[in-house]
């Protein structure tokens, strides 16, 4: 069991984080290249190729602890199950209804939207890329953080191995292993398996969690200036920002637990598992909407808005369903 302060930190840091998300993928996607100078154009990148950036890492380095600090890893037949509900399951279910959707769109030409993958004609091969992300994102673009999690996750065992024989020359080697990419296709973000290796190793020996909460403020300070830095001098390989960003992120985030935000993150983070889920197909949902607007907005209406509609709709879709379908509910969303 967690401490109680711990958990609920986890749950405020898994649902800002997973709102953090959708804030980096509404669309369209630019570049720091592409910036035209406006404020609006700095604020956003900001956010998107900074300060959001950190999600990913921030929810893997979690997910590294959890499998750990539960002992998950020593239990290898337990862990694949619980991976296949919690992970696997919701990857294949929150991607078919999409891939069937765009196959139609694509076959009928029912809207002008170019897709991330050609699903007309039907390829099972491109099919499987789409529902499974065998080689390749899926067609739920977000969902490729399930995908490679799952492939870590069952790879809890031998890092568990690892970490045995020797901590930190395992990590030295997990570095190896991302640098030369000798994993391959296996993990298609292989900067997670860092991430991951190193959350495992702060449960496995047992550090104090909050250690670094006496310097949240220099953390938060030092965060922002990183992402500042980011945007001003246009950085646009950020693997080192990743690997650093969550222990940033985690004593700044002590700094929350007790204002209003962090209680009502808190009271609400039962629905950042949905939000992830439903994000992707949403976002695209509401860009072709705003571009078929009678009237003409400026972006920066849809950008601020867009994150605030979701995060609402979610939470309304999500009760909605753990009433009308709890059994249903439980399967989606990974028995959460």
């Amino acid at each position: 069991m967690l401490d109680a302060d711990i958990s609920k930190r986890v749950w405020i840091a898994r649902y800002l984080m997973v709102i953090g998300i959708v804030i980096l993928h509404v669309p369209p996607y630019q570049a720091l290249s592409e910036l035209d100078g406006s404020i609006f154009g700095y604020i956003k990148a900001f956010f998107a190729h900074g300060v959001f950036r950190a999600s990913v890492p921030v929810l893997t380095v979690m997910s590294g602890y959890l499998i750990f600090a539960t002992q998950l890893y020593l239990k290898p037949v337990k862990l694949f199950k619980k991976k296949v509900s919690t992970l696997l399951v919701p990857l294949i279910l929150w991607n078919l209804p999409l891939a069937i959707a765009v196959y139609l769109v694509q076959r009928f030409n029912i809207i002008d939207y170019q897709f991330s993958m050609e699903l007309y004609p039907f390829d099972l091969f491109i099919w499987l890329d789409a529902n499974l992300g065998l080689s390749r994102i899926p067609i739920n673009y977000p969902l490729n953080f399930l995908r490679d999690l799952f492939v870590i996750a069952l790879l809890s065992p031998l890092i568990g191995w690892v970490l045995k024989k020797g901590a930190f020359l395992g990590l030295v080697g997990v570095f190896i292993v991302y640098f030369y990419n000798v994993e391959g296709e296996l993990i298609l973000r292989n900067s997670m398996l860092i991430s991951f290796y190193c959350g495992a190793l702060l449960a496995y020996k047992s550090y104090d969690l909050r250690r670094l909460d006496k310097y949240a403020f220099p953390c938060l300070l030092s965060f922002v200036v990183v992402c500042i830095s980011i945007v001003a001098f246009q950085i646009e390989n950020r693997e080192l920002f990743r690997m650093v960003s969550p222990f940033m992120i985690w004593p700044a985030l002590s700094l929350l637990e007790s204002t209003k935000l962090g209680t009502l993150l808190y009271r609400y983070s039962g629905n950042s598992f949905f939000t992830f889920l439903a994000h992707g197909p949403l976002l695209v949902i509401l860009w072709v909407v705003f571009n078929k607007l009678p009237v003409e907005l400026p972006y920066y209406v849809f950008w601020l808005l867009t994150p605030i509609i979701i995060v609402c709709l979610t939470i309304i879709a999500n009760r909605l369903l753990k009433c009308v379908a709890p059994r249903v509910a439980l399967v989606v969303l990974g028995n959460r």
